[in-house]
């Protein structure tokens, strides 16, 4: 019974790392924003700036919450990172993860974006380390490896 009043640690995101471009140029001076929205309920927000290559990151954000605790309590955070190009908003990643631990599949894309900002933003499915299992995001970003285009949005 005393659980239900315990906090537990709730992965938001994982390391968010990567390169932008514009028109195969590194993006300098952008900024890159991440939302991250707990369970419809909490938003949590920071932001950074490109360096002279392109370069950004952000750290593994996590908070301390009772909500994992309570009865028919879903836990997930809808991810969205984008950055302020041109005076719009472009996506870098959109996600929405399920439960409250980090998850590797995730841990391995945000850790390594690689995107340029003059590409159409598409939908892909990424493995979940479950067999079977698939994950979809939104990205302008490529991966090399377990990205699969399902759809491509032309702007």
């Amino acid at each position: 019974m005393f659980g239900m009043f315990k906090k537990q640690q709730v992965d938001l995101c994982s390391k968010v790392q990567g390169q932008l471009f514009i028109s195969g140029h590194p993006a300098k001076g952008i900024r890159v924003h991440r939302i991250l929205t707990y369970s419809g309920e909490q938003e949590f927000s920071d932001s950074t700036v490109t360096d002279s290559e392109g370069c950004f990151s952000l750290p593994k954000y996590s908070i301390l919450s009772r909500k994992p605790n309570k009865p028919f309590f879903e836990s997930f955070t809808h991810q969205y990172i984008y950055a302020e190009f041109e005076g719009n908003k472009s996506l870098i990643w959109f996600a929405k993860h399920r439960g409250k631990d980090e998850l590797d599949s995730f841990a391995k894309k945000l850790g390594n974006i690689i995107g340029d900002l003059t590409d159409p933003e598409v939908q892909f499915e990424f493995n979940s380390g479950v067999s079977k299992v698939k994950y979809f995001a939104n990205s302008r970003c490529r991966w090399d490896a377990d990205f699969d285009i399902v759809e491509v949005f032309e702007d």
